[in-house]
């Protein structure tokens, strides 16, 4: 076995032990971890961001067919532009005429949902992203500049109008882009109505916040709560952080101590928070602590399962109306949990004091379902965390 230095504290600094890389690669690639580049590392098993592929392949579609009509147009290229212009003006008038009559039907609801304000339902129904509108510039502008040159029975409005727009009145009525895909899509562009990210703000408002800035006092933050726990308890924190996991498989055990991980065991946590919230006087919060055998040592970490995750497994096992719905979509979801909360503990300066592990925690050994150890999975993301601030002091 190879030697690498062990940079967890110890009885001298820089000593040396030995360590199986195998052991280390195992537990290092089945956790989605943050480059150096603040790009992402993910493992096969659990899906990553979307890549903006289908995008430059659409773009790559519609400069090709534009190429093949310029190479089959009669009329000149000016004209064919000016039919393409038409054509996507045309395409947003569609669209606008569309919401002229969704409006129609949410003017019953204008005092419910939009606060008595007639400007905020027609805001809230003609918004244009700023492609679309920039794009509709273009096109009007071009038009007008070419306009003389231009045939106009080249870009004449089209006999079939009315028969186009009532098929596009159609598709919409059937939902023909409606299918699973549009759907992992929609969970994917973060706009922060989805589930995922929704649970993201609320357990980071609800909980992180108030355990991680202010623990018990106002003067005390996490870190400073931790050194006072080291001095009464003649202990080391490797890192100053509380470990929050992330499985995939939403299972959250009583105690990171349990039978798939032996290399884990509980401590005494740290000192109760009492703080009032919501109504609540002096609602009770702590951090659980835990030790992590390391050789002949003993790693002291504090540590928790994303609560949440539980509750929404609860969810989609309880056979409600969306359970079906949200276990098809549960890595969608999860995935927006996790790049939702890095976000928010990253803008408030909380990441400092906040350690978030995804990782693909179960594997199939002899037909059974079996769990990776917590408790060397948090070793593995110390050492790193131990490197990167290594490195940086270099």
């Amino acid at each position: 076995m190879n030697k690498i230095i062990n940079m967890l504290p110890s009885g001298q600094e820089g000593e040396t032990r030995t360590f199986d890389p195998k052991v280390f690669k195992t537990y290092k690639s089945i956790c989605v971890r943050k480059r150096p580049d603040n790009k992402y590392y993910y493992p096969k098993t659990i899906p990553r961001e979307r890549e903006p592929l289908a995008t430059y392949l659409t773009l790559v579609a519609i400069i090709l067919l534009f190429a093949v009509d310029i190479y089959l147009a009669e009329e000149g290229t000016k004209n064919l532009i000016g039919q393409f212009a038409v054509s996507i003006l045309f395409y947003i008038i569609l669209h606008i005429l569309h919401r002229c009559i969704l409006v129609w039907e949410e003017m019953k609801y204008v005092i419910s949902r939009y606060e008595n304000s007639y400007l905020r339902l027609f805001k809230d129904a003609y918004y244009l992203s700023p492609q679309a509108i920039g794009t509709a510039v273009i096109c009007v502008i071009w038009l007008i500049a070419y306009f003389a040159e231009i045939r106009s029975d080249s870009i004449a409005f089209p006999k079939c109008a009315s028969l186009i727009t009532s098929v596009y009145l159609l598709g919409e009525l059937l939902n023909i882009r409606s299918c699973p895909l549009e759907d992992s899509l929609w969970v994917a562009k973060n706009n922060g109505l989805d589930y995922g990210s929704g649970m993201a703000y609320s357990f980071f408002h609800g909980y992180l916040d108030l355990v991680l800035r202010r623990t018990g006092t106002e003067s005390k933050n996490l870190k400073e709560l931790m050194q006072d726990y080291e001095d009464s308890h003649h202990i080391n924190f490797p890192i100053y952080k509380l470990f929050i996991l992330i499985p995939t498989s939403l299972r959250c055990f009583t105690s990171l101590k349990n039978e798939y991980s032996a290399s884990i065991d509980e401590s005494s946590s740290l000192p109760e928070k009492l703080i009032t919230v919501a109504g609540v006087q002096n609602r009770v919060y702590k951090n659980a602590v835990y030790k992590i055998t390391s050789g002949d040592r003993k790693i002291y970490v504090s540590a928790e399962y994303a609560t949440p995750l539980r509750t929404f497994k609860e969810v989609f096992r309880a056979a409600g109306h969306h359970s079906v719905y949200y276990e098809k979509y549960k890595k969608d979801i999860i995935l927006q949990f996790y790049l939702t909360l890095e976000a928010v503990l990253e803008k408030n300066n909380l990441n400092e004091y906040c350690e978030l592990i995804y990782y693909e925690d179960t594997y199939i050994n002899e037909g059974v379902e079996q769990y990776y150890d917590v408790g060397k999975i948090i070793l593995n993301r110390i050492k790193e965390l131990k490197k990167l601030q290594h490195d940086k002091s270099e």
